[in-house]
């Protein structure tokens, strides 16, 4: 399903005075991948793949031409296509060189993974010299060297002399990033909304194992993950209008996919439906032809039971509808009426044959031409 959607939030490509984390210098090689081969996350993956070796070289080349290539522009940060096809959403960045804070995390996180390296794009906000800025913002999380790194490229856009926020641990990234999913602090001991603005680095909670917690985020599907974001920003409490935005963003995601799965199990139901009352008409047509060809009594049966597996599984699928997220789309009256009406005919037909197969030869022939 394509939505058009207008973005929540505008992202922020200011770059803060912070301290100087990182001395990289700009590698030559990724800064001139030769052009043709820039215009999709794919490509450029492939080159990195086959000019550097270990991951923090792959990792560097990425950020390197990202930074470089790539440039902060707020005119495009007012539309959104959510469930297209993220590959053509980011060809559209390369090839007009330009993005707010999304495309630039996507872009780092997407081209990693594609090397092999585990990332993944975090949504929230900022402080700036020490005032939060409530407007979102997006950065990349990094798993390399057997341990969780953040970078934030949009704070890094252009800086070619030195990098301020690539692979900083987390403990040091919460002083100016803030998730609104608080798995993505990648803390031990996460800190709250208050002890962000009051300048916390380190929560009074019980220990916290992140680690493991993202391997198990990583092994849910889609639809749990963003299930799994509303619990723990509920949990973690939605004290401001820009939090209970973002909430509200992702629960109509989740509304969406639950809407496209309603629409599957409709349609399934309805072609459940289609089928048995294909196989109805068949068995009527067989009776009407004195069960001819000859079958058995046991063949009867199956072909019977056939029938009635499909209006089972008909009804169990239009039950299923709208159990998550309210039906406003889908006729699962005229659905279950139609079902009825069948299920009304094949019990007629259910009671005749039990008492065929009860009856003597003589008294089918009899039953057959009444």
């Amino acid at each position: 399903m394509k939505l058009l959607l207008i973005c929540l939030f505008a992202c922020c490509g200011t770059v803060i005075n912070a301290q100087n984390f990182n001395n990289y210098y700009v590698d030559a090689r990724a800064i001139n991948i030769p052009e043709p081969e820039t215009y999709s996350t794919s490509s450029i993956a492939n080159y990195i793949q086959s000019h550097f070796t270990t991951d923090k070289e792959k990792l560097w080349a990425i950020y390197s031409w990202i930074t470089t290539n790539i440039r902060y522009n707020r005119d495009s940060m007012y539309y959104s296509f959510w469930g297209e096809d993220p590959e053509r959403k980011l060809s559209s960045v390369l090839k007009t060189r330009k993005g707010v804070c999304e495309n630039f995390a996507s872009l780092l996180t997407r081209i990693a993974y594609k090397c092999g390296i585990p990332s993944h794009v975090v949504n929230g906000y900022t402080k700036m010299g020490g005032a939060v800025k409530w407007t979102g913002h997006g950065w990349s999380a990094v798993y390399i060297d057997n341990e969780w790194l953040l970078c934030d490229p949009t704070w890094d856009a252009g800086n070619t002399a030195s990098s301020n926020y690539y692979l900083i641990p987390p403990t040091q990234f919460i002083e100016t990033h803030m998730p609104f999913d608080p798995l993505w602090q990648l803390l031990e001991y996460p800190i709250s909304h208050k002890e962000f603005r009051q300048g916390f680095t380190r929560g009074k909670a019980e220990r916290f194992n992140y680690a493991d917690s993202v391997k198990k985020y990583f092994q849910l599907d889609t639809l749990q993950q963003m299930e799994s974001i509303s619990r723990r920003m509920k949990q973690a409490g939605l004290e401001n209008d820009d939090l209970r935005t973002w909430y509200a963003y992702n629960e109509m995601k989740i509304y969406i996919v639950y809407q496209e799965k309603d629409m599957n199990v409709f349609n399934a139901a309805v072609a459940d439906l289609n089928t048995a009352k294909k196989l109805f008409n068949n068995f009527i047509q067989f009776r009407n032809n004195h069960f001819q060809p000859a079958k058995t009594d046991a063949e009867i049966g199956l072909l019977f039971d056939s029938i009635e597996t499909r209006l089972s599984s008909a009804y169990k699928k239009m039950n299923g509808i709208g159990t998550k997220v309210d039906n406003y789309q889908y006729d699962t009256d005229g659905l279950k009426n139609n079902l009825d009406q069948l299920s009304a005919r094949v019990k007629e037909q259910n009671i005749f044959l039990k008492r065929y197969f009860a009856s003597s030869i003589t008294e089918r022939e009899k039953l057959l031409y009444k």
